[in-house]
């Protein structure tokens, strides 16, 4: 079960915006290449969508360590990432409506690389998904854009999550397509009793913040 191995927090003070950041570069600059790592001589990976946007943090319980992260960009969608890389169209939805984007989902390599963690980098999607849409309706935002792979649509599908597309593919750090996920009527299969995922979305702690618990530096 997730909550028994891992913890979503929400980075609200600036020493864990720090800790995401440099996550990120390690991934995203140095693992993936992705980024250049000559632009971001602090180590910490940032760009301009930055001060919009809500950071996660995964830590994994056992060796309390930060293995994974996310954000959620919050805005009008010809302010979100997604609208300057993709062609989309979201039914039913004008320039005023605002969305959150979920972006910049990493596991570090190491832990994606030890024995016995194959089924490991679904459950933190998973993990940090639950934590985005309940933070999404305590703000009253109803809709959520990713850009993602194939293989993430399929992860989130299998899990009773129902993305529409709404553009076609493009090229961004690979092939990836939009899509745009409604947090009421998009996770139905989600609640259904007997699903494999019920259990997790129906807990109502799904991440804590930062400030609130962390008074030390998780290595």
């Amino acid at each position: 079960m997730f909550d028994t191995r891992y913890e979503v927090v929400l980075a609200n003070t600036p020493e864990s915006k720090e800790i995401h950041f440099n996550l990120r570069y390690k991934v995203f600059c140095l693992e993936k290449g992705f980024e250049d790592p000559d632009k971001f001589s602090s180590e910490m990976e940032m760009d301009q969508y930055d001060n919009r946007a809500v950071h996660f943090l995964v830590r994994e319980r056992v060796k309390n360590r930060w293995i994974g992260a996310s954000r959620l960009v919050i805005d009008k969608l010809s302010s979100l990432p997604i609208d300057h890389v993709a062609e989309i169209q979201v039914p039913g939805c004008d320039k005023n409506t605002v969305f959150a984007e979920f972006s910049r989902l990493l596991v570090i390599d190491n832990f994606r690389q030890a024995q016995l963690q194959s089924s490991a980098e679904p459950e933190i999607l998973l993990g940090l998904i639950r934590a985005a849409r309940d933070y999404c309706l305590q703000q009253n935002i109803k809709r959520v854009l990713f850009l993602c792979r194939r293989s993430i649509y399929r992860i989130l599908g299998s899990a009773g999550i129902d993305l529409l597309q709404i553009g076609s593919p493009c090229l961004y750090r690979g092939v990836r397509a939009p899509y745009v996920v409604d947090l009421d009527t998009g996770f139905e299969r989600a609640f259904l009793p007997g699903s494999r995922t019920c259990q997790l979305f129906s807990r109502t702690h799904s991440y804590c913040y930062y400030s609130d618990i962390y008074d030390r530096q998780v290595a």
